[in-house]
């Protein structure tokens, strides 16, 4: 009988990018015409965001934007704030060319150093650090079954998933929202805050329908001098398309603000007690389809001299996608002379994963930040960094993370002791996924012509067996196979201890 050869779909991802960069960003920016005059810098912030991203042969670009916010004391000792955009561009070597790799980038700040060089102009001088992943998935064909010329197959399977790809969609929301009752009418905007959230997703034949909601906090000085806050909730809707993405696959869901700007606007009255608000929110999404791999990883002939080649290869097991809100909550000892908080407000400045037993654990840095009218009537800024952990429970051995996470509220409130109780909402998302080591046959020859000259003997023989040995070493030994010893060892499994076993040669 011939040599018949069945092969079957593998998929294989191959990691193409994976490591982090640092990121300049320079800025000599002049105040526009309407700020007035610095007396004194509170703080500069810088929320940086990845916007583009295109793969070419051999290299990833990406593209991005810096928003950076100065708020300041002004000449009159009102606070005042002055934006500016830069915009950065970065190209990453890739392992292999691909054409639509799937992207993991997050984007944070390191450090930012921001003076004034004078009452009009500022100096501003920082980096930012990229984390980039890129991930290109691919099939191959690989022998799973195989009959003929004595041929015997050492066949595996393993659970396994497969990488259907990635969507990415910019949502852009325009919107006027009103002062709610009793506020007293805008002069400025200090300080917006935004972040968005997936609150509910629905999969459907190759599409992830997802609902969300865009979270606002407003800071804004009052027309009488002094501060007041707003909080705004706006929904999001947004349908992403993956090929493959049915009920039963794996999606993983986030979304994030890649700007933002809020406007007073003069209601009918002439009062300024409205605010436009003008938002772009990005959806991703990442899906997987679970499947069973199968393919060989040994083979002999009984009958003919055989030869063959292996490779490895890794093969990727989702876990599961995971999305839960985390609650911090901190005392905090306010600094000396505090007389009043005109705003607090968190931001994520970094998440780190450490392997545990159990699960990974995600170790969140949080970036506490304080506006506070002092004894004396000044404003000055403050800082402070809390930690968080959270454990994402897993039973698979030796799970690995990919998470990102947001602050989506903050609040505060006095306590006793001269402290402040911060709480803090943290949306963590992300995904669980481990890789098996598989190793998979190809390129069998067996010599028809030739019969095997180390065949033992025909008869019937009596093997003490190692407990590392397995059914397949054993007949692989002795030129037979596992059928015929399981048909004269009925009670044999493959239990981890010396046994007493009777192989049958032909």
């Amino acid at each position: 009988m011939e040599l018949k050869l069945t092969q079957q779909p593998l998929f294989i991802n191959d990691a193409l990018v994976d490591q982090t960069v640092e990121q300049p960003i320079e800025c000599d920016a002049l105040l526009p015409d309407y700020c007035p005059d610095i007396v004194r810098i509170l703080k500069c912030s810088v929320a940086p965001t990845l916007t583009g991203r295109r793969a070419s042969p051999g290299k990833l670009e990406l593209e991005g934007m810096a928003v950076i916010t100065v708020y300041y004391v002004s000449t009159g000792e009102g606070v005042a704030r002055g934006e500016y955009k830069v915009p950065f561009s970065r190209i990453v070597e890739m392992k292999a060319d691909h054409p639509a790799p799937v992207l993991s980038l997050l984007a944070r700040v390191d450090y930012v150093n921001c003076r004034a060089v004078n009452q009009r102009r500022l100096d501003i001088r920082g980096a930012l650090v990229l984390s980039v992943k890129a991930t290109g998935s691919r099939e191959e064909q690989v022998t799973a079954e195989g009959e003929g010329m004595g041929l015997q197959l050492k066949r595996e399977q393993t659970d396994a998933t497969r990488l259907l790809g990635q969507c990415v969609r910019d949502t852009h929301l325009t919107e006027k929202v009103e002062l709610t009752h009793g506020k007293p009418p805008i002069q400025a905007v200090i300080r917006t805050g935004a972040a968005a959230r997936v609150t509910e997703v629905k999969q459907v034949a190759g599409k992830a329908v997802l609902r969300g909601e865009l979270n606002l906090h407003i800071l804004y000085q009052t027309t009488a001098g002094g501060f007041d806050q707003l909080e705004y909730t706006l929904p999001t809707n947004t349908i992403c398309e993956l090929d493959g993405l049915g009920e039963e696959s794996l999606c993983d869901v986030w979304q994030q603000v890649t700007s933002v700007t809020v406007e007073p606007t003069a209601a009918e009255d002439g009062e300024y007690r409205l605010l436009a608000v003008d938002a772009v929110v990005e959806s991703q999404a990442r899906g997987w389809q679970p499947y069973t791999a199968r393919f060989c990883s040994d083979c002999y002939s009984t009958k003919h001299p055989c030869s063959f080649r292996t490779r490895a290869a890794s093969l990727t097991q989702v876990s599961r996608t995971f999305s839960e809100a985390v609650a911090c909550k901190e005392n905090i000892p306010l600094p000396e002379n505090v007389e009043a908080v005109a705003d607090l407000w968190c931001d994520v400045a970094g998440v780190n994963i450490r392997g545990e037993a159990g699960g990974p654990v995600a170790e969140l840095r949080l970036a506490i930040s304080m506006l506070a009218r002092m004894g004396d009537g000044q404003l000055y800024y403050f800082d402070k960094t809390l930690e968080l952990s959270r454990k994402v429970p897993c039973e698979a051995e030796g799970a690995a993370l990919e998470a990102r996470a947001s602050c989506q509220s903050c609040g505060w409130s006095f306590s006793a002791n001269d402290a402040l109780e911060v709480r803090c909402d943290i949306a963590l998302s992300g995904v669980l996924y481990s890789q098996v080591r598989a190793v998979l046959l190809e390129d069998i020859e067996v010599d028809e012509k030739a019969p095997r000259e180390d065949a033992a003997s025909p008869g019937l023989y009596l093997y003490l067996a190692d407990p590392e040995e397995t059914l397949w070493d054993i007949a692989k030994r002795y030129n037979t196979n596992i059928d015929r010893i399981t048909g004269e060892n009925p009670e044999e499994t493959e239990a981890q201890q010396r046994r007493l076993l009777l192989i049958p040669v032909l």
